[in-house]
């Protein structure tokens, strides 16, 4: 089987130019791509900052040291939770607010030109086939769990 017949080279080679293209116009506000997808992942209340790293598909210490830099750029203001201090809140500032505007229109200008250069049917097949690919990873993850709880090794 060659490279082309497996699913994960095309995955991979879609989403690394869709991060690259992401990038590219990121760049352009002075930003990037994770940037982006973290401001599109506060919420108006605030978020706790240990709930964006599995969001983010982020390490503790990337997402601290991100965070700290856009801080320092004035996007969020991070402050302890009212009710447990231990927690840190994260929150968009005004510059923040405009900056995850930006990024909103660039992520549905991007799937737009995308629904408009596919036929209803393939848009319609290909999320169902990536729900079906989902609940696989899922059980698949599931199941390695199961194996790394009784000591024994996955192959």
């Amino acid at each position: 089987m060659n490279k082309e017949q497996l699913f994960e080279f095309h995955v991979r080679n879609n989403w690394f130019k869709i991060s690259r293209y992401y990038n590219q116009v990121a760049a352009q506000y002075d930003m990037s791509f994770s940037w982006g997808f973290i401001l599109l992942n506060i919420e108006k209340e605030g978020t706790p900052s240990t709930a964006l790293g599995p969001k983010m598909g982020m390490e503790p210490t990337s997402l601290s040291r991100t965070l700290k830099n856009m801080e320092e750029k004035g996007l969020i203001r991070r402050q302890a939770d009212a009710v447990d201090k231990r927690k840190s809140l994260v929150f968009l500032t005004n510059e923040g607010v405009l900056k995850r505007k930006m990024a909103r229109d660039v992520v549905l200008g991007f799937n737009e030109k995308v629904y408009e250069s596919l036929p209803k049917t393939k848009v319609k097949a290909f999320f169902e086939v990536m729900e079906k690919v989902d609940v696989l990873l899922t059980d698949l993850l599931e199941d390695n769990k199961v194996f790394e709880k009784n000591g024994l090794k996955v192959k």
